[in-house]
């Protein structure tokens, strides 16, 4: 392996020990109180982290063109388990997202996240085999493409997740010759279909994003858990409270604190200092991935490694900005940190995928 590989298996798996140190600080107190064990998350999570690593291994190991050439088939299977969850999945506090296999909950919207990548990556590469303009046909089918799954996961309910899968595929539009003038006419139908989405959401959902406008509207009920997230990371200061020291923390004030709110600990504990380490770890992480996509030649192989660094941008930017108060509290975990095991499976097959690429595929001098 050379360096750039090395690089993304190195920061890869620093990220997901801090998620297991935080888990296991977010969660240990509780589960004594409970009686269990308390290394019982950090032992879930580790099994998720292994069948991550088996998946790194297939998708590293199988040469990548082969996904070029099955994107539909991959588009189809996926629309069969998210539809699939819907006949046979477990609910759960008024969602319907998992299978469970053997105790093991897996969530297939999650990787539903790399199957997108992978079909438009595909979909548009033949289409360049075809032709060099892309035109109207072409922008509402890879639209269709995108909205179909998207609106799949919405109504699981998982708003979170159906956002990233949309944001992602339009980024892949984005990266192709379609026009952009497309794309700007259909921010401007967004726009005026708002209501529309609105009356879509759950009224959870909605309360989410009136909170977040207004936090304090709410202190005890919907916006409590931003607000206590705010309170911690404020009084984590410079350097922070110093690990296991957290009082939100460990008052078990912050609900689910290990999933997406599991930034707050660190801010908490480890203070503003450790809240710029993380980060400048997802740069080195964003700045790595953006060197594959430069010196990367072939079109398939740019659309996906694209579209992974777009996805890992995103969830990272909306699951911090979420913590801060900056956005609505959608359900977007912070990858390979929080505690979601199809996520990180999910992360790690996406790992996988672009060392694969930067591995097999033709070079450019960059």
């Amino acid at each position: 392996m050379k360096r750039k590989e090395v690089g993304l298996i190195v920061i890869s798996g620093l990220l997901t020990i801090i998620g297991l140190i935080f888990i296991y600080d977010t969660t240990a107190g509780k589960l004594i109180a409970k009686g269990l064990s308390p290394y019982l998350f950090v032992e879930r999570q580790l099994v998720a982290l292994f069948i991550g690593l088996i998946f790194f291994l297939f998708f590293i190991s199988i040469s990548y063109r082969i996904w070029e050439k099955i994107w539909l088939y991959v588009y189809f299977i996926n629309l069969f388990f998210l539809l699939l969850v819907f006949v046979f999945g477990r609910e759960s506090l008024g969602a319907q997202r998992w299978f469970s296999i053997f105790g093991f909950s897996f969530q297939p919207s999650e990787l539903s996240k790399l199957f997108i990548v992978i079909t438009l990556a595909g979909y548009f590469t033949e289409l360049s085999h075809k032709k060099r303009n892309l035109d109207l046909k072409d922008f509402i089918f890879s639209l269709i493409l995108i909205l179909i799954p998207t609106l799949a996961v919405i109504i699981q309910p998982d708003l979170g997740t159906g956002i990233v899968i949309f944001a992602t595929g339009i980024f892949i539009i984005f990266l192709s010759s379609i026009s952009y003038k497309y794309l700007l006419r259909l921010i401007l139908l967004g726009f005026l279909l708002l209501p529309f989405f609105w009356i879509m959401l759950k009224p959870y959902q909605q309360e989410r994003i009136i909170t977040f406008l207004d936090p304090m509207k709410d202190p005890l009920g919907s916006g409590y858990q931003v607000i206590q997230s705010l309170i911690a990371i404020g009084s984590g200061g410079f350097l922070g409270k110093g690990w296991f020291q957290g009082t939100q923390t460990h008052l078990n004030l912050i609900p689910e604190q290990h999933t997406d709110f599991i930034f707050s600990v660190i801010g908490e504990e480890f203070g503003f200092l450790g809240s710029l380490i993380l980060i400048f770890l997802y740069y080195l992480l964003f700045n790595q991935t953006w060197s594959v996509l430069r010196s990367i030649k072939d079109e398939f192989g740019k659309y996906v490694v694209g579209g992974i660094l777009f996805c890992w941008f995103f969830q990272a930017f909306v699951n911090l900005c979420m913590v801060i108060g900056l956005a609505p509290v959608v359900g977007i975990p912070l990858p390979f940190i929080s505690f979601a095991r199809t996520s990180l499976i999910t992360n790690y097959a996406m790992l996988g995928l672009i060392i694969n690429i930067y591995m097999r595929g033709e070079k450019q001098i960059v």
